[in-house]
């Protein structure tokens, strides 16, 4: 229980840390991805059952910081509709990696979809076809390369001590 914490911790820095230091130089046309955002999404997945609201809300927190959006919209979208994607894949029961990748990418984009009227709502001068155009689905597909990417990386290292109690189990 403690290592898988300590590399859920682990991984929320290092995702700060990209976010902050190499996402900035691989933009494309000012579309940045939201790795903080990829990476919440692939711990509700990974880790549905003990999923809380503290890590979504502190990685958005930090997107807010780090942005020029008004502070706690990110925070607001990535929290709600993390916890819905968690508490979604306990209620499937379809462990699968095709359901895991299924539910990051609906679960980045509503949390594009949410953000981003959210800003139009705040004021940010666009019509909603052009922000869903020019910047949330270019964003959504940039987050769910990023998300699926941490889910198989999450899925191998911050696997639940009863999965390799099991696996152990069945190699003797």
């Amino acid at each position: 229980m403690m290592s898988e914490r300590f590399v859920i911790v682990i991984g929320a820095v290092l995702a700060l840390a990209l976010q902050l230091f190499i996402v900035p130089n691989i933009a494309l046309y000012g579309i940045v991805p939201n790795v903080l955002a990829a990476f919440a999404l692939a711990v509700a997945v990974t880790r549905p059952s003990s999923y809380g609201c503290v890590l979504p809300f502190v990685l958005g927190l930090a997107f807010d910081l780090v942005g020029a959006a008004p502070l706690g919209l990110m925070a607001f979208s990535l929290m709600v509709v993390s916890v819905v994607v968690a508490r979604v894949f306990v209620h499937v029961d379809n462990d699968s990696r095709f359901m895991a990748f299924a539910l990051i990418a609906i679960g980045v984009l509503l949390v594009e979809l949410v953000y981003g009227c959210l800003l139009l709502f705040f004021g940010y001068q666009a019509s909603f076809f052009d922000a869903l155009l020019y910047r949330i689905l270019p964003c959504f597909l940039y987050d769910v390369v990023c998300g699926i990417l941490l889910y198989l990386l999450l899925a191998r290292f911050a696997r639940p001590a009863s999965v390799v109690r099991t696996e152990l189990t069945q190699l003797r």
